[in-house]
């Protein structure tokens, strides 16, 4: 029974009960030693877990009480001792932390950390899959709980949601180490132990919950390491994406069969707007060969740690479980963005004419071209019955690695949604090398083999145009978009096939939008920055670049976030000031008022708890975080120039800057215009003639 807003823990024997021992109930305000117990929440199998107060510290623990019917059990009695054993050697916020292990009154029980919450599984009945931000964020506290216990040489071998704990603050407690081990197993010991498990599998009463998680290595009874946890792991962040078990069946073989046999379909199938690169990241989780996973919990969590800072400056802190009233922590609100809008839709109705069409949109990171991009394809598929829409994503750790990934993401997606029989079958007419690509979508007998023979030798110059007749081919039928995400890390191929593209696409029911952030592409010297300026110089693609919100913008997202509320027009003139209308520090800025409770709707309405002077506006931490970043990937030179320029305040003269550094101005205008355009730290505020005569240009921090 799970009790939201207190401790809950599943039976520390893990996969094997005892039907025989009928459990019984300490009564409230008995003590135990000097544990006085208040009240029972949660059992299972041989243990009882209660709330109590420990008399001499004062303070709320958690009690595991081995019920006394089973105190005559020899492995009930070592597990509870195992469980103590094995968690007391760990110190980390994401382990629930063991103080004692105890004998009164003929009863053996844990003393450990009291956590109020839920478990991950009444979160995720209760709440639905979890948004991307906090899925991430998951992700990674449980990760490096496990990295902590593993550094040690244990392995937990029970990671479930029913152990994963969350707090009403979001964090994350790793719970019920029962079955956890010390590995000391050369890798050509058998585990005993572990066999036994495995055998006792298809025996009466187990939990098909904790089969469900179990690794391939797991359920045959091999010796187990940290792979086997990973594998583990990703089952759980699969859940928590999708709401949907990775591996199910209505038995315990039938569940054993499909996690040594099937592959599930990628969270992004399930949940549209997850991005390519989590599908990889839980693609590789999830192996059934050991050898192909993440070889420690450290790693996975660096690749959650990067794909966060990807999406979101480097956010951290985002709670699990947080109070709806406050503002959505997944993407600003749709306002601003009508003039950008309805440039879209001309161009979409323009390529639904026969005038097809690439357009860029570009802007720093959280400036709003997601949120731009997600709501033109909503807007489309409501207004435009029968176009076909799809979008590929490139990846900073992969993209540049795999040709042609953005497109082969988009078409594998139109290859598995409606009317995928007539995609296929002009695919293998007038794209096959492209087919070999997709093997998935054309592995009917003998299809694949066929395809080999008819492609051998293909050149690039040959799956640029054969994508070219492809595209063309499905445009003729229904109008295309194709929305190609993060550009600036595209691989050199993909952008020749825009390149090739835009060549033919005038006189095609085809648009292709893409997104790219510009100083990413200056800084590197990426491809698209040539072939942009190619194809802007002969009119063949458009731009439309996004600015910061100005003060009506925040005003509009005020009163669409916060409705109804009196707040002073005071509020949208310091938000717009604190942060210079950047979409995403504007609501996180906001966010961060509402956590900390200057921000609260009483009688229906959002009001200001007190009044805007005495109120002390800090950048939150993602903000900083974000700036940071862009900090770090400067030069030592132009950090330099920077810290010497900031001497003079938010606004410096070149000129003054020059002499501080002792360089030539020349020279320090040639740095500063990098500085600018390749970080986008500063921007130009104008030229100024001195009182001496002599002329300098004025910048700005921006940020």
């Amino acid at each position: 029974m799970v009790r939201k807003g207190f401790v809950h823990f599943v039976p520390f024997c893990g996969l094997t009960y005892y039907p025989q021992i009928q459990m019984s109930s300490v009564e409230p305000e008995r003590l135990l030693l000097h544990y006085r117990i208040i009240n029972k929440v949660g059992e299972g199998g041989m243990g009882q877990v209660y709330r109590a107060e420990d008399t001499k510290l004062g303070r709320y623990v958690a009690l595991k009480l081995l019920a006394p019917e089973a105190t005559r059990d020899q492995t009930a009695k070592r597990r509870l001792l195992s469980e103590a054993q094995s968690a007391s050697v760990l110190n980390h916020p994401n382990i629930v932390t063991i103080h004692a292990i105890e004998e009164a009154d003929g009863i053996d029980f844990i003393v450990m950390e009291f956590v109020e919450g839920e478990t991950l599984t009444s979160y995720l009945a209760n709440n639905g899959a979890l948004p991307l931000a906090s899925l991430l964020e998951l992700g990674i506290q449980i990760a490096d709980a496990l990295d902590t216990a593993h550094s040690v040489g244990l392995i937990h071998r029970d990671i479930k949601p029913a152990n994963i704990l969350i707090t009403p603050k979001g964090v994350a407690k790793v719970a019920d180490f029962g079955l956890a081990k010390m590995v000391r197993l050369s890798t050509d010991d058998i585990d005993r132990e572990a066999l036994t498990l495995a055998a006792n599998l298809t025996g009466p009463g187990i939990v098909l919950g904790t089969a469900a998680y179990m690794s391939p290595e797991q359920t045959r009874g091999e010796n187990l390491d940290v792979r086997s946890e990973i594998f583990s792991l990703g089952s759980v962040i699969y859940e928590a994406a999708t709401r949907t078990r990775a591996f199910s069946g209505p038995s315990v073989l039938a569940i054993m069969h499909a996690i040594a046999t099937v592959d599930p379909p990628p969270p992004s199938k399930l949940r549209p707007e997850l991005p390519r690169e989590f599908d990889l990241i839980i693609e590789r989780a999830l192996a059934k060969d050991k050898n192909q996973r993440y070889a420690s919990a450290r790693e996975i969590a660096d690749a959650l740690r990067n794909m966060r800072a990807s999406i979101t400056g480097t956010w951290s802190g985002i709670p699990i479980v947080y109070d709806p009233d406050l503002i959505d922590r997944t993407l600003p609100s749709f306002v601003g963005r009508e003039p950008e809008m309805k440039k879209l839709e001309s161009l979409l109705q323009q390529a639904i004419e026969g005038t097809g069409r690439i357009v860029f949109i570009t802007g720093e990171p959280g400036i709003g071209k997601t949120s731009l991009s997600d709501e033109f394809l909503r807007r489309a598929r409501k207004h435009h019955a029968g176009i076909l829409i799809s979008r590929g994503r490139c990846v900073e750790q992969y993209g540049t690695g795999e040709a042609y990934l953005p497109f082969l993401d988009a078409m594998g997606e139109l290859l598995q949604g409606p009317g995928r029989e007539r995609i296929a079958a002009i695919m293998r007419t007038y794209a096959p090398t492209w087919c070999m690509e997709l093997p998935t979508a054309f592995a009917s007998t003998g299809a694949l083999e066929k395809l080999q023979q008819e492609t051998i030798g293909a050149t690039k110059e040959r799956m640029m145009r054969e994508m070219g007749d492809a595209l063309g081919m499905l445009a003729s039928a229904s109008p295309i978009v194709l929305l190609l995400e993060d550009l600036h890390w595209a691989d050199p191929s993909s952008v020749d096939l825009l390149r090739h593209l835009c060549q033919r696409i005038g006189t095609q029911r085809l648009l292709i939008a893409g997104t790219f952030r510009p100083e990413d592409v200056e800084r590197s010297g990426h491809p698209l920055k040539s072939y942009k300026a190619e194809m802007r110089a002969h009119n063949l693609c458009d731009e439309i670049a996004l600015d910061s919100w100005n003060r009506e913008h925040i005003s509009e997202y005020l009163d669409v976030t916060f409705s109804p509320n009196d707040f002073p027009a005071d509020l949208t003139a310091l938000i717009h000031e604190k942060t210079e209308g950047h979409p995403l520090f504007a609501a996180n800025l906001l966010q961060y008022l509402g956590e900390r409770g200057d921000l609260a709707k009483t009688n229906g309405r959002w009001s200001l708890v007190r009044p805007l002077s005495e109120m002390d506006l800090v950048a939150p931490e993602s903000v900083r975080a974000m700036i940071s970043k862009k900090i770090d990937a400067l030069e030592e030179e132009e950090r330099r120039t920077l810290q010497y320029a900031s001497v003079e305040g938010t606004e410096f003269l070149s000129s003054v800057t020059a002499k501080l550094l002792g360089v030539d101005e020349i020279d320090l205008e040639e740095s500063l215009a990098r500085i600018s355009k390749g970080h986008r730290l500063i921007e130009t505020v104008g030229e100024e003639d001195l009182p001496d005569g002599t002329l300098a240009t004025r910048y700005r921090f921006s940020h």
